[in-house]
């Protein structure tokens, strides 16, 4: 540790910004902490979304993020009309530091994807192409079929590898992990529940194929930031109209 003339220590000797964490994180935190001091057991369930989140008085959207959170992290597992069981011993989570939070995963997300878009436009190697453009085909094939998809991750993966650029493509692989859960299938499921959002989604996917075949790298990046800004507010807006479905079809107290 440096010091001045008066013994005081340096300021250079903080090198670490001071990061605000998120409620989520905040609520993940604690949740994580009453399973380290054994309050809370593995195998037990966590009480109810209403009930907790008057406990730690935070939103129910603020609650779910924090669960999927803990999903995402193996802590947790979550069922449909069953609520949500801790699956992690004390010593799982010894060494706690949830950072990631849905949220988090699409600020990534966002930051990448364009990106690899625009790069992908710029390079267009023709066997990325025919690999993008079979990709495109498969999901507009399943779509036309079942009137849904089950994944669209195998389009942005290919426009990943036709960037070229093998940093910024595990950079993709270490945010999509994030996506792999029960939980995100289920937030998944509520953005596409809608028919417009899933056909909105195939059309863009086709845009951006098409932008990428013929060289249009800002045109490209553009399509792939609203395709990532939708998906993400619809999840989001999902989460919300669930709440106030479930808010709406509780009895209130007397009636």
């Amino acid at each position: 540790m440096t010091a001045d003339s008066e013994g005081t220590a340096s300021i250079d000797v903080f090198t670490a910004p001071v990061v605000v964490r998120s409620a989520a994180a905040q609520v993940a935190d604690k949740i994580v902490a009453a399973i380290q001091n054994g309050r809370i057991q593995q195998h037990e369930r966590l009480p109810p979304e209403r009930e907790l989140a008057k406990q730690l008085q935070v939103s129910r959207p603020t609650l779910r993020e924090a669960f999927a959170a803990l999903e995402l992290a193996g802590v947790i597992e979550s069922h449909q009309g069953r609520g949500s069981v801790v699956v992690a011993a004390p010593s799982h989570v010894a060494n706690w530091g949830i950072e990631v939070v849905p949220t988090q995963v699409f600020e990534a997300r966002l930051a990448i994807e364009p990106h690899l878009a625009e790069l992908a436009a710029t390079k267009r190697y023709r066997e990325d192409i025919d690999r993008l453009r079979q990709a495109g085909a498969d999901l507009e094939e399943e779509y036309e079929r079942t009137g849904a998809y089950r994944s669209d991750l195998h389009v942005h993966r290919a426009i990943a590898r036709a960037a070229r650029n093998p940093i910024l493509a595990d950079a993709l692989e270490s945010a999509l992990k994030y996506t792999e859960s029960s939980r995100w299938a289920d937030l998944r499921a509520q953005a596409l529940a809608e028919p417009r959002a899933r056909e909105g989604h195939v059309e863009e996917t086709r845009r951006v194929i098409d932008h990428i075949e013929a060289g249009e790298a800002a045109e490209a990046a553009a399509v792939w930031r609203a395709h990532l800004t939708y998906y993400r507010d619809e999840m989001l807006d999902g989460l919300k109209k669930e709440t106030g479905r479930e808010t709406a079809e509780t009895p209130r107290p007397g009636r």
